[in-house]
C-alpha cells in the first residue's frame, strides 16, 4: 500500500506541491530507483541469512522511512523519504517470495503465490479507499503516518509468528556464493532471459500507471473522492481472481495461462490511455478488467520467474529480479512523466495514448519472450 498509495495522490500532490508532471514521474521514480539499488546489493548477501531476520531488518528500516513521508511537508522533503524508504523497500518484496517459494512445492506454487499476491488487492480494495479517505479530508500526509504505525505493528506480529526460514542455508553442497552465482547468470539462457522479460513488462505497465489518476479526474471526469472506487473495485476483483488464476496456473500450463491473462490485457489498456468522459460505472468496469487482468498475468510468471533457479540461490535471484523491477518501474514512471504533459491548472492531460502504445508494445515482447523460458529447477 505504501507503494502504492503515491500514484491515486498523483493529482492532489501535483496541485498541493505546486510541482509539474514530470517532478510527480521523479516523485514516484525515487522510491523505486532506490529499491531497485537496494536490491542489487541485496542479491549478493541474501542468501547468506535466515530470511525472517532479513526481512524483519528490511522492514522496520521501512516502517521509519513511510513515517517519514508523513512528518515532512516539502517536495524536496517527500523524495528523500521516499528514497529512504525505497532503500528498504526494494527487498521486502523479494523476500517474501523467496520465502513463499521455499516453503510451497513448485507443482502448487502458483496457487500460492496468488493467494500472498492477494495482499496487493486487499490494499487496494480497504486500505487506499481509507487511505486516500484521510489524505482527501485532513491532507496528503496522514495515510503515511498511518501506515508508519501499522507497519510497526506488523513488524512485531512476524517477530512472533513467522517461524525461522532457513531452508536455504540447510541446502546439502559448498556454502552459497552469491557473487559467482550472479556473475554467471548470463551464462544461463533461462535465468537472463527471466529477467529481461521481467524488465519488458515492468517498463510497459509503469509507463501507464503514474497517470491513472490525473487522466481519470481531468479527462474522464471523476470526483477527486471517486478515485476511492477505482482502487475498491478493483482490489476486490483481484482478491477474487488472483488465488483462481494461480490455480488454473497450476492445473494446466504456466506460459498458456500468463499469454492468454496478458493478451487480454492490452485491450484495456488501450482503453483507459485514450477513454474520454464516461459514466462511472462503466469507467470503473474497464479499470476493474486492468487490475484483473494486468494483476493476473503476473501470477503464472511469478511462478515461473522463481522456478528458474535452485532453492539455495533463490534469494539472490530474487533480490537481483526485484532490483531489475523496481529500476524498470523508475525509468518507465520517468519516461511517462516526459510524454505526458498536465499542465499547471489545466483541464486535460495530454500525451496519455503515448504511454498506451508502449504498455502494448512492451507486452506483446514480453508475452514472446516469456514463451521462450523453461522451469528446470527442482526443489
Amino acid at each position: 500500500m505504501d507503494f502504492m498509495i503515491i500514484m491515486p495522490l498523483g493529482e492532489m500532490l501535483m496541485e498541493e506541491l505546486m510541482i509539474n508532471s514530470q517532478q510527480f514521474s521523479f516523485l514516484v521514480a525515487s522510491y523505486t530507483i532506490m529499491a531497485g539499488i537496494s536490491g542489487l546489493v541485496s542479491a549478493f548477501f541474501v542468501d547468506s541469512f535466515d530470511r525472517k531476520k532479513y526481512f524483519l531488518f528490511a522492514y522496520a528500516g521501512f516502517a521509519v522511512g513511510t513515517m517519514l513521508c508523513g512528518l515532512v511537508d516539502t517536495y524536496e522533503g517527500l523524495i528523500s523519504a521516499r528514497m529512504l524508504t525505497g532503500a528498504f523497500g526494494g527487498v521486502i518484496s523479494s523476500t517474501v517470495i523467496a520465502i513463499v517459494s521455499d516453503a510451497i512445492a513448485s507443482e502448487r506454487r502458483a496457487w500460492g503465490l496468488g493467494v500472498v499476491m492477494s495482499a496487493f488487492s486487499l490494499a487496494s480494495a480497504l486500505g487506499l479507499p481509507v487511505g486516500l479517505y484521510f489524505a482527501f479530508n485532513y491532507g496528503w500526509n496522514w495515510p503515511f503516518l498511518a501506515l508508519g504505525a501499522v507497519s510497526i505493528l506488523n513488524a512485531i506480529a512476524v517477530y512472533f509468528t513467522l517461524p525461522p526460514v532457513r531452508v536455504h542455508l540447510e541446502q546439502p553442497g559448498p556454502k552459497v556464493n552469491s557473487w559467482e552465482f550472479i556473475k554467471n547468470i548470463p551464462k544461463y539462457k533461462n535465468q537472463w532471459m527471466a529477467l529481461t522479460y521481467t524488465m519488458l513488462l515492468m517498463f510497459g505497465h509503469f509507463a501507464v500507471i503514474p497517470f491513472i489518476t490525473p487522466y481519470l479526474v481531468k479527462n474522464v471526469g471523476f470526483e477527486r473522492q471517486e478515485i476511492t472506487l477505482v482502487y475498491l473495485v478493483g482490489g476486490l476483483a483481484t482478491i477474487v481472481s488472483n488465488p483462481r488464476v494461480g490455480r488454473w496456473a497450476d492445473q494446466t500450463d504456466r506460459h498458456r495461462v500468463f499469454t492468454i491473462m496478458a493478451g487480454l490485457s492490452i485491450i484495456p489498456i488501450l482503453i483507459i490511455t485514450n477513454m474520454p468522459p464516461l459514466p462511472l460505472w462503466i469507467a470503473l468496469i474497464v479499470t476493474g478488467s486492468f487490475f484483473v487482468l494486468a494483476g493476473g498475468r503476473m501470477v503464472p510468471s511469478t511462478a515461473i520467474v522463481t522456478s528458474v533457479i535452485k532453492p539455495r540461490n533463490r534469494g539472490s535471484f530474487m533480490s537481483l529480479n526485484s532490483s531489475v523491477q523496481n529500476m524498470t518501474a523508475g525509468v518507465a514512471s520517468i519516461v511517462a512523466g516526459v510524454l505526458v504533459t498536465v499542465p499547471k491548472g489545466g483541464h486535460h492531460v495530454y500525451g496519455f495514448w503515448k504511454v498506451g502504445i508502449i504498455g502494448v508494445v512492451f507486452t506483446l515482447i514480453a508475452m514472446w519472450l516469456m514463451n521462450k523460458i523453461k522451469s528446470l529447477a527442482v526443489d
